[in-house]
C-alpha cells in the first residue's frame, strides 16, 4: 500500500493534480513578491540576495541561518529553513482506498483533496512571512523546535525608509494635507534612488481615516482642485493609489488570534518597479532528490504502525529590497 500511495505522490502526479485546481491567490504575494525562482541550494548567497535587496541581510548570531565560513568572519551564506506540514491518513481510510484503488477519476480525486489542502497550509504560511517583510523590512517567523520549543527565525534586510508627519490625520484634516503627506513618501523612496512607479499601501485605521477625509472634502460646495476616486479597498487623491490592507493571518506562534498583514495606523509607499522575490531553495529531502521545489508530497508510516502521515513541505525565502519601501504612522 505505502508502495502505491508513493506512486500517487510523485512530482508527475503531484503536478497533474495542481493543473486541475485554481491558483493560488494571496494579496502580498501576487503584488509585492512576483517574482519566484527555485534556488538549487539549500542555502543563498549573500550576493544573490544583495542584488535584491540592496543591503547585506543580517541574523542573530546563534540563528539556525549560519556563516560557512565560522563566527569570526563576515557571513556569506543564509540557510532558509523549511516550511513543513503534515496530514494525516487513517488505517480505516487506507481501506477505503484499497477499495477505490481501480478507478482512477476516485483516486485523482482524493490525491487532488490532498494536495490542495498541504499547498494551501504552504502558501498561507509564505504569504505571511511576505506580509512580515513588507512591514518590517525583516523576515520573523517561529521555529518548532523538538519537545515543543520555539526559538525565533531571523533575516534582517535592513531597516525601512521612515516618514515622520507634521501632523496626524484625523477625519478633519484636509485633502491638500492628505495629497502632500503623499507626496513626501514618494519624494523619500525616490531620494533613495529606488523609486518609479510608487503606490501606496494602509492599515485598517488609516484607511478609515481616509474615508471620513473624503466624504468631507466630497460633501463641500468649494471647488475641488484635486482628483479624488473612490473605489472598493482604494482611495485615490490626485493620482495617488492608496490600497487598504485589512487582511491578516493566523499567528504562527498561538493559532488562538490573527494577525493584520499590515500594521493599522501605518502607511506605506512602495516602488513597484522593485519587485521582491521569493525563493524556493532546495529541500532537505531523500524522496525528492535534495530538489528545489515549491511543494513536494511523500507519504510515510507513522511509527504506532495506525496509519500514514503525508508530509509536505518547500523552503520559501521572501525577500524585498527595504529602501524600496516608506513607512510612516499618520494616524493615532
Amino acid at each position: 500500500m505505502l508502495a502505491q500511495l508513493k506512486g500517487l505522490f510523485t512530482p508527475q502526479a503531484i503536478a497533474q493534480s495542481l493543473t486541475t485546481l485554481p491558483p493560488l491567490e494571496t494579496t502580498v504575494m501576487d503584488n509585492l513578491f512576483k517574482d519566484r525562482p527555485t534556488h538549487p541550494m539549500p542555502l543563498i548567497g549573500i550576493a544573490d540576495l544583495k542584488a535584491v535587496v540592496q543591503t547585506v541581510p543580517v541574523v542573530r548570531r546563534d540563528g539556525t541561518p549560519v556563516s560557512l565560513k565560522g563566527e569570526g568572519v563576515d557571513m556569506e551564506f543564509i540557510a532558509p529553513l523549511p516550511v513543513k506540514v503534515q496530514i494525516p491518513v487513517s488505517a480505516s481510510e487506507l481501506n477505503d482506498l484499497r477499495v477505490i484503488f481501480g478507478n482512477q477519476a476516485a483516486v485523482s480525486a482524493w490525491r487532488t483533496r490532498k494536495v490542495d489542502q498541504i499547498r494551501q497550509t504552504i502558501r498561507n504560511t509564505t504569504e505571511g512571512m511576505c506580509a512580515v517583510v513588507m512591514a518590517t523590512g525583516k523576515l520573523t517567523w517561529p521555529v518548532e523546535l523538538e519537545g515543543g520549543h520555539r526559538e525565533i527565525y531571523e533575516i534582517d534586510y535592513g531597516p525601512l525608509l521612515t516618514y515622520t508627519p507634521s501632523a496626524k490625520l484625523t477625519a478633519e484634516s484636509k485633502l491638500p494635507q492628505v495629497y502632500q503627506l503623499l507626496r513626501d513618501m514618494e519624494l523619500e523612496v525616490k531620494k533613495a534612488g529606488l523609486g518609479g512607479n510608487v503606490e501606496f499601501w494602509c492599515g485598517s485605521d488609516v484607511f478609515g481615516v481616509l474615508l471620513g477625509i473624503a466624504e468631507g472634502y466630497l460633501s463641500t460646495t468649494e471647488r475641488k482642485p484635486y482628483a479624488l476616486n473612490l473605489e472598493q479597498g482604494k482611495i485615490t487623491v490626485g493620482g495617488y493609489a492608496i490600497r487598504a490592507m485589512d487582511e491578516t493571518y493566523p499567528n504562527p506562534d498561538t493559532d488562538a488570534e490573527w494577525l493584520p498583514k499590515m500594521p493599522p495606523k501605518m502607511l506605506l509607499a512602495v516602488a513597484k518597479n522593485q519587485p521582491g522575490k521569493v525563493w524556493y531553495c532546495a529541500i532537505d529531502s531523500i524522496s525528492a532528490n535534495n530538489a528545489a521545489v515549491p511543494l513536494h508530497i511523500v507519504p510515510v508510516v507513522k511509527q504506532d504502525d495506525s496509519g500514514l502521515m503525508l508530509i509536505g513541505q518547500a523552503k520559501p525565502l521572501p525577500a524585498r529590497p527595504s529602501r524600496a519601501s516608506c513607512s510612516a504612522i499618520v494616524v493615532d
